[in-house]
């Protein structure tokens, strides 16, 4: 499993703020959603049988994760705007796009995504705090461990 450790903050990435959690949690809620949604309509779209089940299992995960992201979400009246620009519809257009692919190709074009997704996961751990954000960090390695058996390059 990817490793996230409890380790102090002493040097390297920028600690996240609150308003900056409030960034960040909310764009993971946009992109496990719009990705889950896309990985479900594949697993029901009768084109690829063969990745069907994958599809399915991975939206109904990236479901889960959706929630327990939009749960990491500080409520706070002073962050409505913070909240409110997280969405960055370009940025989910173009991970997206790298979905657009034929049937056959689907399982090869949710590797290099979810690889991403991962890599930005244990990115974001360096930056959470052991104790203020304790919460977070439990969801992400909930999270780390869900998509340990996710698809992968042979």
């Amino acid at each position: 499993m990817t490793g996230v450790t409890d380790a102090p903050l002493n040097e390297g990435p920028t600690p996240l703020t609150t308003e900056g959690g409030a960034h960040e949690f909310t764009q993971l809620v946009d992109l496990c959603e719009a990705l889950a949604g896309q990985l479900g309509d594949w697993s029901t779209d009768g084109a690829d049988s063969a990745s069907a089940a994958t599809m399915a299992s991975l939206s109904a995960r990236l479901t889960e994760h959706a929630g327990w992201w939009r749960d990491q979400v500080p409520e706070s009246v002073l962050l409505a705007e913070a909240r409110d620009a997280a969405s960055d519809p370009v940025r989910l257009t173009a991970v997206l796009a790298m979905l657009d692919v034929a049937p056959s190709a689907r399982m090869a074009a949710v590797v290099p995504v979810l690889d991403g997704v991962v890599a930005h996961l244990v990115g974001l751990a360096d930056r959470l705090s052991p104790v203020g954000d304790a919460p977070a960090r439990r969801v992400l390695r909930l999270v780390l461990a869900d998509l340990e058996d996710r698809p992968r390059h042979p």
